[in-house]
């Protein structure tokens, strides 16, 4: 079933142009559920540029996945984000795949806070296709992200990834996918929230995501959470140690296995 799995993967992303590097960004958004829309961390650049502007010091982070447990399905992510006085800069290099079949999207973000509740966001992202003995292909795209905090124990967040329908430069390539995704996450108490996200793009049906999390300690979080459209159930978990976060979570379908996620953070002063 997992070699199925990826020779459907690998003959069929490129003709249905579902493309795995636009999935939510980050070990701790697939803890919970893949809902990464109204959280604020280092992968923010990625996932909603606008929710960056509450991080308040220079953060780097790195994401690895392996999906189902195969190399060839193998995802990493770098996320840079950094505060100017009147700004937020985030950049992004997500690599899907292996030496045959590969896509990466690189980009470069900026978020403003508007007032102390609501920020927007702004994001080129520069696209790329590689198919061994096939001609490669290429796009530009852009994204546009919103933030808003209705009071300290709610929040919400936006991002339309290609609003515009920016088409690769080979026809047979179509256009590069465009998405919504709204979310909303709410603070129950200062140990335990709960987030959820709704995300649709033009031709596929809509997926519902949801997650918690909970603080067991100040320096340790658990997170459980949940996925249709394949279905799926994840967990996770997050430890600081001083200027580093340490996280792993887990993805699991019952007809193709686990996917582990593994991420680390690094936080400047």
């Amino acid at each position: 079933m997992k070699m199925f799995c990826l020779f459907f993967l690998i003959g069929v992303i490129p003709i249905a142009f579902a493309q795995p590097i636009f999935d939510p960004i980050g070990t701790k958004s697939w803890s919970l559920g893949g809902c990464s829309t109204a959280e604020s961390n280092i992968f923010s650049c990625a996932n909603n540029m606008a929710s960056s502007t509450e991080i308040k010091s220079i953060q780097f982070g790195i994401y690895n996945q392996t999906r189902f447990g195969l190399k060839q399905l193998n995802a990493i992510n770098t996320c840079l984000i950094f505060s100017k006085k009147w700004l937020q800069i985030g950049t992004n290099i997500n690599h899907f795949g292996y030496e045959k079949f590969n896509q990466q999207n690189m980009s470069i973000g900026i978020a403003k806070k508007l007032n102390n509740s609501f920020s927007l966001g702004i994001t080129l992202n520069y696209i790329a296709i590689n198919i061994a003995e096939q001609e490669n292909t290429s796009a530009f795209a852009g994204s546009l992200s919103a933030f808003f905090k209705a009071n300290k124990n709610l929040q919400f967040g936006l991002l339309i990834f290609n609003p515009t329908q920016s088409k690769y430069n080979i026809n047979s390539h179509g256009n590069v996918i465009t998405f919504g995704r709204i979310g909303v996450k709410y603070l129950i108490n200062k140990n335990v929230y709960l987030t959820a996200d709704a995300d649709k793009t033009l031709a596929q049906k809509l997926i519902l995501r949801s997650g918690i999390n909970y603080a067991l300690q100040p320096n340790f979080e658990l997170s459980l959470g949940y996925a249709n459209n394949p279905n799926y159930i994840t967990f996770g978990f997050s430890t600081k140690l001083k200027q580093f976060d340490l996280l792993f979570a887990s993805s699991f379908n019952q007809n193709l296995g686990l996917t582990p996620h593994l991420g680390m953070v690094f936080h400047g002063k």
